[in-house]
């Protein structure tokens, strides 16, 4: 295991950067008092914490498979997901409880020049990094650096209201535009908490990824051979980025364990080459009876049955689906 691949050295820079801008954007409300820099300043502990456990998710994560965990540890990054989509919303509930009094009794914010180009400069910063973090954690396959690249965009967009609400009160003096702009923050960063609790329990409770399915479809139909036919019971279930990979393949009842076995590993190299990442394929043979006739282009076949009657493009229903015969 790399101690310095990739990932981890954007979850470190991440995290690092994090805290430097949890601490402009505490000065930030400390020069204004503003309810909407409290609010960008306390989403800004959640990059901190979920920087801290996404390190750890991170390392954990890239850990081979063993015997305690023979389908890898990628699933901890579903665990870090779910903990930074359960905080956003946690610090949205925050912010609505510190903003909504202030509508009945206004508190002027302070020294706005400074504190707008502090949470100005945060802003832009989050914004490099985010996008940078979303990055690589697409081309990773990270789930924890996806979360937390978009959880730095959210930043930037909330740092970008509050800097428009900040400059509206200076120039038209409206005191209600401050608690309102912390509220509209509020809901704001409920839409992208929702989704990372939702994604990471759909990951977790394992719930079927039609992208990925329709990926190993495709590589089916492509390498679809003569010698095998009527692929079902397609299962994949994702661990961070390893894949494992569980179908049923029909062959010639009469062929030798060499042969059969010699068609499974070629198809299980090429499921894995089209999913391009680490995992297994369990692929289970099944014998061919005399129903398969008329579907089989085996030409050579000695035991046939029933002429060839031809057979029906390779589709996703049917793959994921029982033997259709």
């Amino acid at each position: 295991m790399n101690p310095w691949s990739p990932p981890r050295k954007v979850a470190l820079i991440a995290f690092l950067t994090s805290i430097l801008l949890l601490g402009g954007k505490f000065i930030a409300y400390y020069l204004t008092g503003s309810a909407a820099a409290l609010s960008d300043a306390l989403e800004s502990i959640i990059n901190v914490v979920t920087g801290a456990f996404m390190l750890v998710s991170v390392a954990i994560s890239s850990r081979p498979a063993d015997e305690s965990h023979p389908y890898g540890h990628g699933k901890i990054e579903a665990f870090s997901a779910g903990l930074e989509g359960g905080l956003i919303l946690l610090a949205a509930m925050v912010i609505l409880g510190e903003a909504a009094p202030r509508f009945l009794v206004p508190v002027p914010p302070q020294r706005l020049g400074l504190g707008t180009i502090l949470l100005f400069g945060a802003g832009i910063i989050n914004l490099i990094l985010g996008l940078s973090v979303c990055y690589y954690g697409r081309r990773h396959r990270s789930e924890a650096l996806e979360a937390d690249g978009r959880h730095l965009l959210t930043d930037f967009y909330t740092s970008a209201g509050v800097v428009l609400g900040l400059l509206g009160v200076r120039s038209t003096g409206w005191l209600w535009l401050d608690p309102l702009v912390a509220c509209l923050v509020a809901i704001q960063i409920l839409v992208p908490g929702t989704k990372l609790v939702r994604n990471a329990v759909r990951n977790l409770m394992n719930e079927a990824d039609p992208q990925i399915l329709q990926r190993v479809v495709d590589a089916l139909a492509n390498m679809e051979s003569p010698v095998w036919l009527c692929p079902h019971d397609l299962r994949v279930i994702r661990s961070g980025n390893y894949h494992h990979i569980d179908l049923h393949i029909t062959l010639p009842h009469y062929w030798r364990l060499g042969q059969a076995h010699a068609v499974e590993k070629e198809i299980a190299a090429k499921l894995l080459a089209t999913v391009g990442t680490a995992g297994d394929v369990m692929i289970h043979l099944d014998p061919c009876d005399s129903a398969c006739c008329r579907s089989c282009r085996l030409e050579s076949c000695p035991e046939r049955q029933a002429p060839f009657a031809g057979s029906e493009p390779l589709r996703m229903e049917n793959i994921i689906g029982p033997d259709p015969r």
